[in-house]
């Protein structure tokens, strides 16, 4: 009787133990990440794991060199573009891709690959690669404990530099908004070769070498003919005055700024006319 009352406990004492088990949710090893970037009128979305150095060594240890890395933890890395781009020159339609790496000493391959499918690199076909090029990684003194993909260093065309961190190690891929090219494209050939006359045209193309950073005295012509053909139009020397400004031709932008604010005034643009006076004052000042 008393062997019967004994188990008789146990069984209880186990079944009230069990009931006050506590879980825990436990943080994951690879957090995942993802972001968007705009480049030019180009959206850039990259989503991965990023597994943490934990006092390992990173490359050449955790990550072996000269073997195909996923390039961040569980699932495959993915990069989508919302139109063309080119990477280290090599052009590149608009899509959703894989990113893997085969890191090495002096240099790592950077594949982008077709297949999205994937867990990690498992099942990886080269033949389904879309492109394959190779590029310097740079030693970093900031030490990144978690892998981290970003980007870098964008410039006013929309091209920039997707980064790869992780350890001491920094691998930059250089990105360029095909778009920027075919906008130039669309510049010579509508006024240099077919020499179109239009105000709105001379404006759109003096605007976009002014914003891009490029050449500041073509950008100055074409701002110039675009107020000769709509003198009453107060954007046309407002934009002047700014690329004149920026090319320290100070005389022609207070000339032109004069102009803006003569028209400015006309339709009560009260808060420009304030701004270009200020900037008048200053530039007679010099």
């Amino acid at each position: 009787m008393k062997q019967i009352l004994t188990l008789v406990l146990i069984g209880i004492s186990s079944a009230v133990f069990s009931q006050e088990k506590i879980s825990f949710t436990l943080p994951p090893a690879s957090p995942d990440a993802s972001f968007t970037q705009q480049l030019g009128n180009v959206n850039l979305t990259v989503s991965y794991s990023r597994p943490l150095a934990k006092g390992r060594k990173i490359f050449g240890g955790l990550v072996p060199f000269d073997s195909l890395w996923r390039t961040g933890a569980s699932e495959s890395t993915i990069v989508r573009f919302s139109g063309d781009v080119t990477i280290n020159n090599n052009n590149l339609s608009a899509g959703k891709y894989a990113l893997f790496t085969i890191p090495g000493v002096n240099e790592w391959t950077i594949i982008i690959n077709a297949d999205t499918t994937l867990h990690g690199d498992f099942g990886y076909e080269s033949t389904k690669d879309v492109l394959r090029f190779k590029v310097k990684p740079e030693k970093s003194e900031h030490f990144y404990e978690a892998f981290t993909i970003d980007i870098n260093d964008i410039k006013r065309t929309g091209d920039a530099f997707l980064a790869l961190s992780w350890e001491n190690t920094v691998v930059k891929i250089p990105i360029n908004n095909a778009v920027h090219a075919k906008i130039l494209s669309q510049i010579n050939t509508r006024i240099i070769i077919n020499k179109e006359k239009n105000a709105g045209l001379f404006f759109e193309a003096a605007n976009y070498y002014y914003s891009t950073g490029g050449d500041l005295n073509q950008a100055a012509i074409w701002a110039s003919e675009a107020e000769k053909l709509d003198k009453e139009n107060f954007i046309y020397p407002n934009l002047l005055q700014k690329i004149l400004a920026d090319s320290k031709d100070y005389k022609g932008a207070i000339a032109a700024a004069k102009r803006a604010i003569a028209l400015a005034e006309k339709q009560n643009m009260t808060n420009a006319v304030i701004t270009l006076k200020k900037r008048v004052a200053e530039w007679e000042s010099k």
